[in-house]
């Protein structure tokens, strides 16, 4: 996280970073159980430096810079970290980020320890508010994931839970949320995440928005103007920050500026849905953070991009070997993730 906070100031980001934390941490010993091993002490003292992160960095390199409390996931926390985050998040005015109803496991782990869904044990011990982000939130009760009664949505609207939503990371694995617009109908607000590689806003408004036809077969159903405002105005609005997100007098300049002329972006009548639907990362042609260029005709100016992705490519290949010493049953790369066609071997004879 201090390397982050460092990197992300050096390059012109604009960034809320928040080192997590958890009491536990679940493992599997078979494949089919889930188990989770406790250490609130280890939880506290990742807590307190969590704590610390906010108080040195939160406001440096020009404000662009900002921190938040990020307990990891509900089922790796004590309600007693929980409450106590909640409480400082009020002191310290700053976000914070849940990962919650983001498996079956967690949701059937949570009905078995407290006979609640995970949302509901949120609310009733009193952690949901505005400022928490929850990440995910879609293995939910009145879904076919879950077979369990509705309420859950109600739940969120309720206290004013914005939603981060990742449609990629799910869909890739067969996962929809049941579905987008429908939170949006619950009046929720929604916001849009990568989770992971590649972390790509574009592709991320294109999924929410396609997927969430699918699921409701409807394609008047999430708009182009529904995830173009989770993409901006969500975020925006979920960090509680209206200098951000828009552009309007006060908000700060920061200004994404497309390539209207390429054939990805032509022919052009709708410049949003053009954006949602048919631009590419390679179509984005200046960055403006703050008032700064970062990017200028596709290339980011202060950074060499091919050693970044040659040093990229090398961590992976320094971590592909390793695979086996995390994985349950002792499996390699190649086991886990087989190659899409077996490599080229030249015949020796």
């Amino acid at each position: 996280s201090e390397y982050m906070a460092k990197r992300a100031g050096e390059l012109g980001l604009r960034a809320y970073i928040g080192p997590m934390y958890r009491d536990g941490r679940w493992y599997t010993p078979d494949g089919r159980q889930v188990c989770y091993d406790w250490d609130e002490a280890a939880g506290r003292e990742s807590f307190r430096q969590a704590v610390e992160f906010i108080e040195t960095h939160s406001g440096t390199y020009n404000d662009r810079i900002r921190g938040f409390l990020s307990p990891s996931q509900v089922d790796t926390c004590t309600a007693e970290l929980l409450q106590e985050t909640h409480a400082l998040a009020e002191q310290l005015d700053v976000p914070v980020q849940i990962h919650v109803s983001q498996s079956v496991n967690e949701f059937q782990t949570m009905l078995q320890r407290h006979g609640k869904t995970p949302l509901a044990w949120l609310r009733d011990i009193g952690v949901l508010s505005p400022r928490v982000l929850l990440g995910h939130a879609i293995i939910i009760g009145g879904t076919s994931w879950t077979n369990y009664p509705a309420g859950d949505l109600a739940i969120i609207a309720d206290a004013g839970c914005p939603v981060a939503h990742a449609p990629w990371v799910f869909a890739r694995r067969g996962i929809a949320m049941e579905s987008f617009q429908r939170y949006l109908d619950a009046g929720i607000t929604m916001t849009l995440g990568t989770d992971t590689s590649p972390q790509n806003i574009i592709q991320a408004m294109r999924w929410a928005a396609v997927v969430s036809k699918i699921v409701d077969r409807n394609t008047e159903v999430a708009t182009a103007r529904e995830v173009f405002n989770a993409a901006t105005l969500g975020g925006a609005n979920a960090l509680e920050r209206e200098d951000l997100g828009r552009i309007a007098a006060g908000a700060k300049a920061d200004l994404l500026i497309f390539d209207s002329a390429t054939l990805n972006m032509s022919p052009m009548r709708d410049p949003v849905k053009n954006l949602v639907y048919y631009a590419e990362m390679e179509d984005l042609h200046t960055v403006v953070i703050d008032g700064e260029t970062v990017l200028e005709k596709g290339r980011v100016l202060n950074v060499d991009q091919q050693e970044v992705a040659r040093r990229l490519q090398a961590a992976g290949e320094r971590m592909w070997p390793k695979m086996a010493e995390n994985d349950w049953a002792g499996r390699e790369a190649d086991q886990l993730s087989p190659l899409t066609f077996p490599a080229w071997v030249e015949n020796e004879a």
